[in-house]
């Protein structure tokens, strides 16, 4: 009869600590945050923000795929967002610019972006 019981013993033992901790290792995290246009194109130094162009935040990560979504909380303007990364290492969530400054982040980190908008009002330009 101990026997039997050793044996499950053992089995229960080689399952506990035959699993592989490769998975509980792998460190995920964000690496970057950004204000780019909607198709994820760079925002260049000093370019004009256009109130007819689309734009977006674009959070990048080190994720790689371990059968396990990867969470990230960003504010922009102070009002807070979640994205879910399951696949890519980068995502792109659209947002519309508000007048004067404009700023991300990464809750948690100090990974930080600031773009400055300003609205042109009902300015026509006359030649």
């Amino acid at each position: 009869m101990k026997i039997k019981q050793y044996s499950i013993l053992i089995a229960v033992m080689i399952v506990f600590f035959g699993c592989s901790h490769y998975e509980d290792e792998i460190v995920i995290s964000p690496q970057s945050i950004s204000f780019v246009h909607a198709d994820g194109s760079k925002i260049a130094e000093n370019e004009c923000i256009s109130p007819n162009v689309k734009y977006g935040i674009k959070i990048e990560t080190n994720y790689v795929d371990v059968n396990r979504p990867f969470r990230v909380d960003y504010s922009v303007n102070g009002v807070v967002y979640t994205m879910t990364f399951t696949v890519n290492t980068s995502q792109i969530n659209p947002i519309t610019l508000t007048n004067g400054d404009n700023s991300a982040q990464i809750i948690g980190s100090n990974y930080k972006a600031v773009i400055k908008y300003v609205e042109q009002g009902d300015f026509e330009l006359v030649e």
